[in-house]
């Protein structure tokens, strides 16, 4: 069936069916010109917001509809647990191409609406119009934290030790080897490895419940989730923290499955790590007075550096030699961003 056959309200009428369940705190939802969410007074609401675009953020030879509905909501739903809050609402907005069908939308909205319901969270409303050439989608999710819990970017001391939740790289990596599909050595590649580190491009698991553990216990003095980087993430946190940070290559976490595939990538690791992005992993620093604490908290985490009072970013090797390291993570204003990541 074409949208034109549907039409805008019958493809609302669709969505919440696919979108129905309900909340006490929806007063009034999808069908409306905006929606009516009563919120907890003993806590901030947060709000955030992100546009992916066709051709820049993703491509459709690589990945089903359902993957890039979820993908969709897990890169807003890691905002909001970066800063150690809880998602409870969402917005949508899309600008649709006549060549997407309804069932293509079908398809995005159950993998958006599957994720939602794992975190608890109701879409509430959002808009639709056409597109003449690129699907464009851009959600909105609304979340709450205790006013006394929240976790910024800005609050990196020196001493601070670094951290990292389970392992960085894979994201980047999977889709390289999507990329290479029919060419090249990641096309011969088979087996269940590949399919991990394409799985964690495809579908990436929003870290909700650890954020809100590590800021709840209070361990953490600043936080980010791993969007575009490690190299970039790390370094917004200096800027707005006012200090530097060291961090040791030896000690950056990666998965079994990335380093078994590193012979069919073009690059190491490290480079995914530092460069890749789009693993959604928490990056975090914790006093060291509060380590213990952290630790009991029985979270995969992993210490990679310290916070220093100035210098930037320094990256020291296994030979133990040091380098600046200069934030080399996905920039959508380079001339190396006008491509799909």
């Amino acid at each position: 069936m074409k949208l034109s056959e549907l039409g805008e309200f019958g493809l609302i009428q669709r969505i919440q069916k696919l979108s129905s369940r309900r909340a006490p705190g929806v007063v009034v939802g999808i069908g409306d010109d905006a929606a009516a969410l009563n919120v907890s007074s003993s806590a901030l609401q947060l709000a955030t917001t992100d546009m992916l675009i066709e051709g820049v953020h993703f491509d459709l030879s690589f990945t089903d509809y359902f993957s890039l509905g979820w993908k969709s909501a897990a890169a807003n739903l890691s905002d909001i647990a970066a800063m150690g809050g809880l998602p409870r609402f969402c917005l949508t907005s899309l600008a649709l191409p006549p060549r997407i069908s309804v069932e293509h939308i079908s398809e995005f909205y159950s993998g958006f609406s599957e994720l939602l319901a794992t975190h608890k969270t109701v879409l509430a409303g959002g808009d639709t119009c056409s597109s003449r050439n690129d699907f464009i989608i851009s959600v909105t999710v609304l979340g709450e934290v205790k006013k006394n819990r929240m976790v910024t970017r800005a609050g990196a001391k020196a001493g601070d030790k670094v951290y990292v939740t389970n392992t960085l790289g894979d994201s980047a990596a999977g889709l390289e080897l999507l990329k290479n599909r029919g060419k090249g050595p990641g096309a011969r590649v088979q087996g269940s490895e590949i399919k991990k580190l394409i799985e964690r491009h495809l579908r990436p698991v929003p870290r909700v419940e650890w954020g809100r553990k590590i800021a709840l216990s209070g361990c953490a003095s600043a936080m980010i989730d791993v969007s575009d980087g490690l190299s970039s993430d790390l370094s917004h946190i200096c800027v707005q923290s006012n200090v530097g940070a060291v961090v040791y290559s030896g000690k950056i976490p990666f998965s079994k499955a990335l380093f078994r595939s590193a012979g069919s990538l073009k690059k190491t690791p490290l480079h995914y790590a530092l460069s890749g992005g789009e693993d959604y992993e928490l990056l975090f620093t914790t006093p060291p007075a509060k380590i213990k604490r952290l630790l009991s908290l029985n979270i995969p985490v992993t210490e990679i550096g310290e916070i220093a009072r100035t210098g930037g970013l320094i990256i020291v090797d296994d030979k133990n030699r040091g380098r600046r390291l200069k934030p080399t993570g996905y920039n959508h204003f380079s001339r190396s961003a006008l491509r799909s990541r």
